[in-house]
């Protein structure tokens, strides 16, 4: 094989690679701009974020001790960040919605409020309009639904045994 073969064939291969490169590098800095802004709002609040996850431009997270839930998403030039105390709720439920094809189309949980004249609060996990592709969001709604009702009745006990 000669130089200039071999040249035009890593030149081919640089070529090739270069878009996944730099797709990887531009999904990095957009989820290290998500994690930022996310622990930004607890340190805001002046308190720490125990357990989180991180998926498609979305983060949660907890703080079981002093029972606050923190959500954040930034799709295109809408940021949505909640900060949730879930002693003045009474529970979690997933809300799934699929279309004709049985395909999921949304994910939700919805937090039910222990007052009546308080609405829910609604965290969109997974919205096909937005992103076409369901990854892990299926296992992280369930995940998250069992932890924050798990906080939801250790704190309702609480409350009673004071």
């Amino acid at each position: 094989m000669d130089s200039s073969t071999l040249i035009i064939g890593l030149v081919m291969v640089a070529l090739c690679t270069l878009p996944f490169i730099l797709s990887g590098n531009s999904r990095a800095k957009n989820e290290q701009k998500i994690k930022n802004a996310f622990f930004e709002l607890a340190t805001k609040n002046n308190t720490t974020i125990l357990q989180n996850d991180f998926w498609y431009k979305s983060a949660i997270g907890i703080n079981s001790t002093s029972n606050e839930l923190f959500f954040y998403r930034k799709i295109k030039d809408t940021e949505t960040s909640e900060i949730i105390q879930l002693s003045n709720y009474q529970k979690c439920k997933i809300v799934k919605l699929n279309d004709s094809s049985n395909h999921i189309e949304l994910l939700q949980l919805v937090l039910t409020s222990s007052s009546s004249n308080k609405s829910e609060i609604v965290l969109e996990f997974y919205n096909a309009e937005l992103n076409p592709q369901l990854n892990k969001e299926v296992q992280l709604i369930e995940k998250w639904s069992k932890l924050i009702n798990d906080t939801i009745h250790s704190s309702i006990k609480i409350k009673k045994a004071v």
